[in-house]
């Protein structure tokens, strides 16, 4: 009798404990933490560890890159105060996310608005990146405060449209942008997904041969934030004349692009803008063979840093039951919102569906 007693009492204590098991991975998948809140919003493997550097100084951009001082202005206009704000709602919604994931993530943030600071427009390509915009925003005055120091326009964000995706076209010149302001940092690939998967398309490369340079300035680039700060339109003269020193390499036949400049920052030394280069001139000298000739040209760190081994490049980060949902090699998820400036250049705006000022 005693031992019937004993084998009930442990398959009564097996039943609970399968039974609480069962309920906490539902709960999981359902967003919920088992603590409270929401799960984690990291990419799919959340047993990797986040890289323990620390984020470079000025977002990474180097000494003599005409975007430097626009990078330490950006910097220094977001104080600490408000960021363990920010930090603070974030947790509250992800408590499980670690402080190097905070770090990591808050620093991608802060190199998208870069990019929003040079370019019309710059799709989302990262679910975990625009999660900590969305709380960002939350602080309406000190957000303001924020964009107008850095480029004195707002940098609004707005939601996709239903259904509405970036172009995959769109995810290159992502790239090529972030390539030619940022070496390469280590949580790269794993907050935006793959860099380097898809090439300009030719719509891009033909605007890049026929349009002046004034031309590309009105349809490519924030042309209220280059007529406020002089960093910010170097930079964008800078990228006109690597993006057509590029084109013209491919075009003349030259086995690898040269990185001459003559804007005082030399990317061979800096080791930035080097992919990104080799973009534009792949997806012109070798479009049928881009992927891997971008694989080629990277070693094995720089292949990490880029996610370049994974083919999931549309829009990086899980959604909180921990599964990737980053989009395949058709273009996938482009994300939940966008950013760039609207109408002729006017005031910074985001929205799937077009920018307003």
């Amino acid at each position: 009798m005693a031992q019937f007693a004993v084998i009930v009492f442990i398959a009564i204590a097996l039943f609970l404990l399968i039974r609480v098991i069962v309920r906490a991975n539902i709960s999981m998948r359902q967003g919920q933490s088992p603590r409270g809140g929401r799960a984690s919003i990291g990419r799919t493997n959340v047993f990797a560890p986040w890289p323990s550097a620390e984020p470079p100084d000025a977002l990474g951009v180097p000494y003599g890159h005409p975007a430097r001082t626009a990078a330490e202005r950006l910097e220094a206009s977001l104080t600490l105060f408000f960021e363990s704000r920010v930090k603070d709602r974030v947790l509250k919604e992800f408590p499980r996310m670690s402080d190097k994931e905070w770090a990591w993530t808050w620093f991608e943030l802060k190199r998208y608005f870069l990019m929003c600071g040079i370019m019309r427009n710059v799709p989302m390509y990262s679910r975990q990146v625009d999660a900590v915009w969305h709380e960002m925003l939350m602080f309406t005055r000190e957000y303001e405060e924020f964009c107008t120091g850095f480029c004195g326009e707002m940098i609004h964000h707005a939601p996709h449209a239903p259904g509405a995706l970036p172009q995959p076209g769109e995810r290159a010149m992502f790239d090529w942008l972030y390539g030619e302001l940022f070496a390469q940092a280590p949580a790269s690939g794993r907050l935006w997904g793959a860099f380097y998967r898809t090439r300009m398309p030719e719509e891009k490369l033909d605007e890049i041969k026929e349009f002046s340079k004034d031309t590309l300035r009105s349809q490519w680039f924030n042309a209220k934030t280059g007529s406020r700060f002089a960093d910010l339109s170097s930079t964008m003269d800078y990228l006109i004349d690597r993006a057509k020193s590029g084109l013209n390499d491919a075009g003349n036949g030259r086995k690898e692009p040269k990185n001459e400049s003559s804007y005082g920052y030399d990317p061979v030394l800096g080791a930035t803008g080097l992919l990104s280069g080799m973009l534009i001139y792949h997806s012109m000298a070798n479009p049928n063979d881009f992927a891997q000739q971008m694989d080629q040209a990277q070693n094995e760190e720089q292949r990490k840093a880029n996610g370049s081994g994974d083919s999931t490049y549309a829009c990086s980060g899980s959604s909180d039951d921990g599964r990737d949902h980053s989009g395949g090699d058709d273009g996938g998820s482009g994300g939940d919102s966008s950013c760039g400036s609207g109408g002729d250049g006017g005031g910074s705006s985001c929205g799937g569906g077009g920018c307003s000022s």
